[in-house]
């Protein structure tokens, strides 16, 4: 199961960027969305800009029957992000993998943030969801990716939040 979600922001990337890569606003951000138990693991900054930044939390999901044997109601997932510097029109790119301890499902894709003008930027996330259980794995990866796509659209909803100083 692949999807886009993209978001856009009325300011500038680099302050969306800093956002993203705030401990803090991070952590603010997961628990605002019902998420818990927010660790960062490691924060690593390069001299060109690119962060790799690595958290780990408690998702809560809301499981169908078919579900329940293989996913727990509370995942315990890792999560990595990796951003390049920015290049010489703002844009930086990168990846991100979410592991789920103890689940057959792997979450995985791109980071875009681009400028657009001086005061405006768009966060595009490429996501792939994959599951690998026989019979049901196209179900549960369907029920991960819509839960993820959720997710992302109510960080986006406190991201714009948080960046209006609310």
């Amino acid at each position: 199961m692949q999807f886009d979600a993209v978001h856009d922001y009325q300011h500038p990337a680099d302050e969306v960027f800093a956002a993203l890569v705030d401990v803090e606003a991070v952590t603010a951000k997961y628990e605002a969305i019902g998420q818990s138990d927010v660790q960062l693991v490691r924060r690593d900054e390069g001299d060109d800009g690119a962060i790799t930044m690595v958290t780990t939390r408690v998702v809560p999901l809301e499981l169908p029957g078919f579900a329940k044997k293989v996913l727990s109601p509370k995942q315990h997932v890792t999560q990595t992000d990796v951003w390049s510097g920015a290049d010489s029109k703002g844009r930086r790119s990168g990846t991100f993998t979410v592991e789920a301890k103890g689940a057959p499902v792997q979450v995985h894709g791109t980071l875009e943030l681009v400028r657009r003008g001086a005061k405006a930027s768009t966060n595009t996330t490429e996501v792939t969801v994959e599951c690998k259980v026989p019979l049901i794995g196209g179900k549960i990866a369907d029920l991960v990716a819509n839960d993820t796509r959720r997710a992302l659209d109510h960080e986006h909803t406190w991201m714009t939040e948080h960046l209006e100083g609310a």
